[in-house]
């Protein structure tokens, strides 16, 4: 079985999926129903088109109007098996990526935390940094560390899009000629794991990283 969706392409689909049984549980209205039955497997063939037709019994099982949690997970479960894990990269990758940090620590990652994550994420709470590791368009190691506020608040992550527990992170910049310092930021996600479980759309990632450089 070949890896062919990203984990934020996994998350899109877990999403359209829980909405469809949403609908049956809450929706009277068949047309409704149906569009929704629609929407929800175009987008899985999209995604998941290079897996031809043989997730059609999968798809089939969700277009039941009885369809249950517990078989909404053995789908989602199938699924898993297609997404494309973010590439471990190694000791010496993390070390030049954040090269100008002394006495660098980076936590011990799971396999499954590399298959469920489009980045990287830790907290170092000595230093009240957040680091951030990524793979850019061209699939280069990229990286970036600011600091995270203490506290936490209940609010919107301007990386997932989603209300969850999240602290001020702020990145300094050079802004100038001058040589002068900037720090621009916003609230993201204080626990990047659950972060990653949620981003659906990775554009909102590139906007966050383009908005605090």
């Amino acid at each position: 079985m070949k890896p062919i969706i990203y984990p934020y392409q996994y998350n899109a689909v877990k999403k359209h999926i829980f909405h469809l049984l949403n609908t049956y549980h809450s929706v009277n209205d068949l047309k409704m129903i149906k569009n929704i039955q629609e929407e929800t497997k175009f987008l899985i063939k999209d995604y998941l088109k290079d897996a031809g037709d043989t997730l059609d019994a999968q798809i089939d099982t969700l277009m039941d109007i009885k369809l249950s949690k517990s078989q909404c997970e053995k789908v989602l479960d199938h699924l898993k098996e297609y997404v494309i894990p973010f590439t471990e990269p190694t000791q010496k990758q993390i070390e030049k990526t954040f090269r100008k940090v002394k006495k660098l620590r980076v936590p011990s990652i799971s396999d499954g935390q590399y298959r469920e994550s489009t980045f990287i994420g830790w907290n170092e709470i000595s230093s009240q940094r957040k680091y951030i590791l990524y793979y850019d368009m061209n699939d280069t190691l990229q990286g970036f560390y600011g600091d995270l506020s203490p506290q936490t608040v209940k609010g919107f992550c301007n990386i997932c899009n989603t209300e969850s527990d999240v602290s001020l992170f702020l990145n300094k910049s050079k802004t100038g000629s001058d040589g002068r310092y900037t720090k621009k930021g916003d609230y993201i996600c204080r626990d990047s794991e659950k972060c990653n479980q949620q981003i659906s759309d990775i554009s909102r990632f590139h906007q966050f990283i383009n908005k605090i450089f």
